[in-house]
């Protein structure tokens, strides 16, 4: 798992069929003190996250054609929680309620 920001929402009016109903994201991956890190990853949206907010992703495309019941889609990363807090040593480094969407 990698937390990530949502960035995009990718709008594709052919797209495989596996991908039908759900929605695509370009999704920034973070470290734990909320920097970018590495290259924005395309991910399907199991869960209807909005642009701005911070999400789990998962990079396992086996796994993901396990949610998708398939598996063929050419798929690997996934949006599967939309994090609402981080703690590290008893520190809080992330609070959705005071996150500034940008």
């Amino acid at each position: 798992m990698v937390i990530g920001k949502v960035v995009k929402k990718i709008v594709a009016t052919v797209k495989n069929e596996a991908f039908a109903a759900r929605p695509l994201m370009l999704v920034q991956p973070l470290t734990m003190q909320m920097q970018a890190k590495g290259s924005e990853v395309l991910c399907i949206d199991f869960i209807g996250a909005d642009i701005g907010e911070v999400v789990m992703i998962m990079k396992e495309g086996s796994s993901v054609n396990d949610m998708l019941g398939t598996d063929e889609a050419p798929a690997d990363a996934a949006i599967v929680g939309v994090v609402d807090h981080i703690t590290i040593d008893d520190k809080r480094v992330f609070e959705k309620s005071t996150f500034e969407i940008a």
